[in-house]
């Protein structure tokens, strides 16, 4: 099966040979010749890197001017899309920062204004109708005994809605 040798042979005709004269021949082989010959002649210097290629030129892609001037008339308007779309919301922000610097003015007010009116001691009619009572009566001081349980009640009632609003 596999110990004999193959019998059968390949041909191949190539009539797109190219046919080298004898004198074209002869040429080639001299000139191949003299420069083996001036190779050992030359002093061996050490060998400095030089390129196998040459590198590409540079490249630039030749388009009409209506093709860059249709993308740059794109790109122009995609800026101007963006920057108008900066402005809306940069807008936006700024009212909304206002807005927000509005509204803690306000509860920043409210606040002072409710510890104004908290500042102040609860019952400040009854303590000046007793004040005033004292003063006009110096020694009879129980004539003010009627304002000042005024005095009194007012305090309580104050001190319990006080406890109650906590």
């Amino acid at each position: 099966m596999g110990g004999s040798q193959s019998t059968r042979k390949l041909s191949v005709d190539n009539e797109n040979s190219i046919q080298v004269s004898q004198e074209a021949l002869e040429r080639i082989q001299a000139q191949l010749a003299a420069k083996q010959s001036e190779q050992p002649a030359a002093p061996q210097a050490v060998p400095q890197y030089q390129p196998q290629f040459a590198p590409p030129p540079y490249y630039e892609p030749r388009k009409p001017q209506q093709d860059n001037a249709a993308e740059e008339a794109y790109w122009a308007r995609r800026i101007e899309g963006l920057k108008r779309a900066h402005e809306k919301i940069n807008i936006s922000m700024q009212s909304e920062y206002e807005n927000t610097l509005k509204e803690a003015h306000e509860l920043f007010n409210m606040a002072t204004q409710d510890k104004v009116a908290n500042k102040l001691p609860p019952c400040q009619e009854e303590k000046a109708k007793v004040l005033q009572c004292y003063s006009t009566n110096p020694n009879k001081s129980l004539l003010c005994s009627v304002l000042v349980n005024d005095f009194n009640d007012c305090v309580c009632k104050s001190r319990v809605a006080a406890v109650t609003a906590s």
